[in-house]
């Protein structure tokens, strides 16, 4: 049997006998809208929960619409020029109009992304910038945690009136989807509250991938209502990132609608879980930072609580990510007492983001057999995440050993790791 994964813009294949191959665990595909812009225009007219923003918006309002970054593949351009002739229509000037792409802790993106991710004509009529994260004078304090941890939002989001959320409805190994309230918290704040949002993530054993909702959306939401994020746009895209649904109103009615819709489209029932299960990163191929939601995405699949095999399949095109740090905490066992120290706020431990990404991962690296097949990263950089690692010329040879871990083993495929959602 031959099996070919997405690798990036490329395919790769590999080669599995017959009688040890479970299936594809992907999901059937999902067809997209008619007309994109008709589902968009019909969520607008019919928001859920909350008022159309006919009914919200008035002349010589502030308006910041809040939008994902260039590692998320929501139609950004074709979903703003509709957005804003509304916003037109109520009297708001291209003046009052600020876009605000919300970075999390990810890297500035350049003016040319910029441009690109909202397109030319409204990149040309409102003011584009990116979310603020590290500079102080660029944030502006809404209150503390119950840790007592300063949430620091961004102040170019928080100088408006009205706040308009834009994402993509995808599976989150923390939040267990995206959208939603996530695109203001955690993704407009402080790195300080990135980290302590991602921290809080890091203590939970459980895999949360894929889940309606989770202890830490809850608690991000409650920040979310005390900040303040009146009107949402979330889609819901097939395997060729074309718009299927789309879901508007309140951050948290129209998220669970759109979750709903989410799980039926992107969702595939697993009857035998198998030793083995190998999952491409796509659409996650950015980094490693990224690329293993396709594990958490692929763990369903295996057999028991503990044991089998992952192997990541993955160009990870900017290596590691962002978080320099993060190998070295993911290949240790003692992540948790880390996390809860820089809850605390004791200093000198290092970076926050990458201790808490890593324990989450730690965790899974002590439940499963991690495998990653790849050339944007180095043997030596998984052997630091307590990974194996094989170079892609040696994908074959990646999946004849992990078999024979197995005698008589299963192995099962999933092409878009990173929006998949395996449920039993």
């Amino acid at each position: 049997m031959k099996v070919t994964l997405p690798y990036g813009k490329e395919q790769v294949s590999f080669a599995v006998g017959d009688a040890s191959f479970a299936g594809m665990y992907d999901p059937q595909p999902a067809q997209a809208a008619q007309n994109p812009l008709a589902e968009l225009e019909y969520a607008l007219d019919h928001p859920i929960g909350a008022q159309p923003l006919e009914e919200m918006v008035k002349p010589g309002q502030k308006i910041c619409i809040i939008v994902d970054d260039i590692s998320r593949p929501t139609p950004i351009s074709t979903i703003l020029p509709c957005l804003v002739a509304r916003l037109n229509a109520c009297g708001i000037a291209d003046r009052d109009v600020r876009i605000v792409v919300a970075l999390g802790s990810h890297r500035y993106m350049t003016q040319e992304e910029l441009r690109q991710r909202v397109g030319e004509d409204i990149f040309a009529r409102c003011e584009v910038m990116n979310s603020e994260f590290r500079r102080p004078e660029g944030l502006i304090s809404v209150g503390h945690t119950p840790e007592g941890v300063e949430i620091l939002v961004s102040k170019c989001v928080m100088e408006s009136d009205i706040r308009i959320g834009v994402g993509n409805l995808a599976p989150h190994p923390v939040m267990g989807w995206g959208g939603g309230g996530k695109i203001l918290y955690p993704g407009v704040t402080g790195e300080h509250t990135v980290a302590y949002f991602h921290l809080k993530g890091g203590l939970v054993e459980e895999n949360l991938f894929g889940h309606s909702t989770t202890p830490v959306r809850e608690m991000m939401e409650n920040w979310v209502d005390s900040i303040g994020l009146h009107f949402i746009i979330n889609t819901v895209l097939n395997d060729q990132f074309d718009i299927c649904r789309v879901v508007a109103g309140h951050y948290i009615h129209a998220h669970r609608e759109g979750v709903r819709l989410a799980q039926q489209l992107l969702g595939y029932r697993v009857t035998e879980q198998v030793d083995v299960v190998v999952a491409g990163s796509h659409p996650a191929d950015q980094d490693f930072w990224q690329s293993p939601k396709a594990m958490y995405a692929a763990e369903p699949a295996l057999k028991g609580e503990q044991g089998g095999t992952m192997i990541l399949v993955s160009p990870n095109y900017e290596g590691i990510g962002p978080h320099p740090e993060y190998p070295d905490v993911m290949g240790r066992d003692d992540g948790d007492d880390l996390v809860r120290a820089c809850i605390r706020g004791e200093k000198g431990l290092g970076d926050p983001l990458a201790i808490a990404v890593g324990n989450s991962m730690s965790k899974m690296r002590r439940r499963r057999r991690l495998v990653v097949v790849g050339d944007g990263v180095t043997r030596e950089e998984m052997a630091l995440c307590g990974c194996i690692h094989y170079p892609l010329a040696q994908l074959q040879q990646a999946i004849d050993d992990a078999m024979a871990q197995y005698p008589g083993g299963r192995l099962a495929a999933i092409s878009n790791g990173a929006d998949t959602f395996l449920y039993e």
